[in-house]
């Protein structure tokens, strides 16, 4: 899909702005901004150097990743799982299933649950990068993430149809739980996720993700 994007702004802080102050060693200049396509994002996923890119009007920007974080992730997916295969609610994406928005951009959250109400027949797309709703979407941080370039997430998969967002903080072990808009519910380590309407019953205490874990220290 080739989306052309056009750029109100002027000058490079204006973009860095708009994407959210990512640090700039994660924006890519080539192809330049505005010119890129869901072509090159895939392309840099097929190449021998591969890497995770989001496309964010028409700039390929990396998606911050980590060992810690991936951990993190795969404990949500494997807990999230159990209950979703138990009750044959759906399937789950990790953090290289990339979702395209209302807007053309193409984001991959670390997790998300797709309800089989998503799916014609439960018939899975052939298609690269979906077009359907994930009902959770879920972010573990990272340690170049940004405050701004998280809420522009959350933002454009609410705008997609998202129904539920958590974002977990492996840095400070909480979480913050958005029901649908950018209003959140901030959660400690003695708090619980709730899966709310998209997955009733659902329920798991951070406690439980983070005792396998010393705490993560942030770098200063």
């Amino acid at each position: 899909m080739v989306t052309t994007v056009e750029i109100e702004s002027n000058t490079l802080a204006d973009l860095h702005e708009r994407l959210g102050y990512v640090p700039l060693n994660r924006i890519r200049m080539h192809p330049l901004i505005g010119e890129a396509t869901e072509a090159d994002l895939l392309g840099h996923l097929a190449g021998s150097n591969k890497k995770l890119y989001e496309l964010i009007d028409g700039t390929l920007v990396e998606k911050a990743i980590g060992t810690r974080e991936s951990i993190l992730a795969a404990s949500l997916i494997i807990r999230i799982g159990q209950f979703v295969e138990e009750h044959d609610l759906g399937m789950l994406s990790g953090a290289d299933g990339p979702f395209r928005m209302l807007n053309g951009n193409v984001r991959y959250p670390d997790v998300s649950f797709i309800p089989w109400s998503a799916f014609s027949d439960r018939e899975i797309p052939e298609e690269a990068i979906w077009s359907i709703v994930p009902a959770l979407a879920i972010e573990v941080l990272s340690e170049s993430n940004t405050e701004k370039e998280i809420d522009r997430k959350i933002g454009e998969l609410f705008d997609l149809g998202c129904e539920l967002c958590w974002v977990i903080d492996p840095f400070t072990q909480t979480a913050k739980v958005y029901p649908g808009d950018m209003e959140y519910e901030s959660i400690d380590m003695n708090g619980t996720l709730d899966g709310s309407t998209v997955l009733p019953g659902f329920r798991l205490s951070l406690a439980t993700i983070f005792t396998k874990f010393r705490k993560f220290k942030k770098p200063s």
